[in-house]
């Protein structure tokens, strides 16, 4: 079967003929209306595969969600075996255990800063985070130029979307 770009392409090479050539109309419009019928159906065939490839993204999607969660719980566990694990070296007084494959160690970590109520901090101990960036406000440009509004660096444009729905 053809490709879709080559029925249409000869749609509209056989509307052309039709009115400027001089072949007999019923034949140009018998051969019009099996092209339409390939192309229809070329165009139903190439919607299915849309469709398909959104739903698998969707399901890809949620796998991956799925798989994220996951691994937050693995690693909220292993950090909790780690804990279980540091908590009976100390008791036992173990501060090294050797084997082939890795070294267990109870090291001291870098003194961490603990708030207790924010309030009290000084100004000086604050950040003051950038604010973000300008950015164009659309739905403002576009009510404005639909409103004749003349907005400088902006322009209204229309376009054409394929909406398969059931």
């Amino acid at each position: 079967m053809p490709h879709l770009y080559e029925l249409a392409r000869d749609k509209v090479e056989l509307e052309r003929l039709m009115e400027y050539g001089d072949l007999d109309p019923q034949t140009i419009i018998d051969t019009l209306e099996g092209v339409e019928g390939a192309l229809e159906e070329k165009a139903i065939n190439v919607a299915k595969v849309t469709r398909n490839l959104d739903a698998v993204a969707v399901a890809v999607r949620d796998a991956g969600k799925a798989m994220l969660d996951r691994a937050a719980r693995l690693e909220k566990r292993a950090e909790s075996i780690r804990q279980y694990l540091l908590m009976n070296m100390e008791f036992a007084g173990i501060t090294k255990i050797e084997c082939p494959q890795f070294v267990i160690a109870v090291k001291r970590n870098p003194p961490a800063v603990v708030i207790d109520d924010e309030k009290f901090i000084p100004a000086e101990y604050m950040t003051q985070p950038d604010p973000p960036a300008p950015r164009p406000d659309k739905a403002k440009i576009r009510d404005a130029l639909k409103a004749g509004e003349d907005v400088p660096g902006c322009r209204l444009v229309a376009s054409d979307r394929v909406e398969i729905r059931e």
